[in-house]
């Protein structure tokens, strides 16, 4: 995102805005689910880095994690987490021991400067935007520099948000500080765009988090919108769910949205500090929580869904946990 002045006034009401919201959803008597943490990345200091297919291990940098604020889980069940603060992505095993550790602050090939966002692609190459660079890096499954994609468009480069890789693997959708949604194929081809800053259907103010799912719509949050907008993969507006609110439904800063294998759309608002789960079509059906009370986590940001569990970001604590969420 681009950085504008700071308002000392306005982030003194937007303060008092966002704790009165949040005492406001602890308040109410709202329908939740229960999820149970089974399993946290992070806060370990523990390292058993694993070797590439040359016996050289990978560069070890920092034991904790800095302001993260995406996850991605290979098919193995390994969890990746951005370490934007360390400026490099981190690989936990599945029983939360770091094994390696991507990256490095610098502008050369396989290094970054505050990365922001992944996904993860059907073979588990991993896709980064690389905010500060300007350009989403791509890795193999085995940790080697693919290949780098300058976003931009129309000669202009923009600074990538997130990315989400498309069903058949062959796509990269990427949120961008210019308001918009950018489409590449995976050789860096731009193939179409959409948006413009604004509050109307199809446009943003500040995009963030972008998901698409197994039919290929396309769901990105709007964050000072404080809304979700849903497209088809072609970008044409389909629906949009949410308002500036802290009722059932609304956000006051979504950050980023996951979808399920059953449709159900998961948002996380990162001062709320509340998850929320809605139907295919954007109804609310619950908050993460018990006895009517949703669970305030803290600073939630990126998700993903894999294998049944749903696994969030926390910034301010540097960790991701792993939720299984009741059915």
């Amino acid at each position: 995102m681009t950085n504008k002045p700071t308002n000392v006034f306005s982030v003194f009401a937007t303060g008092l805005l966002a704790l009165a919201a949040m005492q406001a959803a602890q308040a109410q008597d709202i329908a939740t689910v229960a999820a149970t943490q089974v399993a946290q990345y992070g806060l370990h200091p523990g390292v058993d880095p694993v070797p590439d297919d040359k016996g050289r291990l990978p560069f070890l940098a920092h034991a904790d994690l800095s302001m993260p604020s995406d996850t991605g889980v290979t098919d193995k069940g390994w969890v990746w987490v951005v370490d934007g603060g360390n400026h490099q992505l981190v690989l936990f095993d599945d029983s939360g021991r770091r094994q390696a550790v991507l990256g490095g602050p610098g502008k050369d090939e396989g290094q970054f400067q505050g990365p922001v966002g992944m996904d993860m692609g059907r073979r588990d190459e991993l896709y980064v935007a690389d905010r500060g660079n300007q350009r989403i890096q791509v890795f193999d499954s085995k940790l080697r520099f693919s290949g780098a994609i300058a976003v931009e468009e129309n000669g202009k480069a923009v600074s990538p948000v997130d990315v989400a890789v498309g069903p058949r693997g062959k796509e990269l959708f990427v949120t961008t500080s210019s308001h918009r949604v950018l489409v590449f194929d995976t050789k860096g081809q731009l193939l179409r765009a959409w948006g413009g800053e604004g509050n109307e259907d199809g446009q943003f103010k500040y995009p963030a988090g972008i998901t698409v799912d197994g039919d290929g719509a396309v769901y990105v949050v709007d964050v000072l919108n404080q809304r979700v907008q849903k497209f088809d993969a072609q970008g044409a507006f389909v629906s949009a769910f949410g308002k500036l609110g802290a009722t059932p439904g609304n956000f006051f800063r979504p950050k980023d949205v996951a979808v399920d294998p059953s449709g159900n759309i998961y948002v996380s608002d990162s001062y709320l500090g509340v998850i929320q789960v809605l139907s295919p079509t954007g109804e609310f059906l619950h908050a993460l929580g018990e006895g009517g009370v949703p669970t305030r986590y803290d600073t939630p940001v990126g998700m993903s869904v894999h294998d049944g569990r749903l696994y969030v970001t926390l910034m301010l604590p540097g960790k991701v946990s792993a939720l299984e969420v009741a059915k």
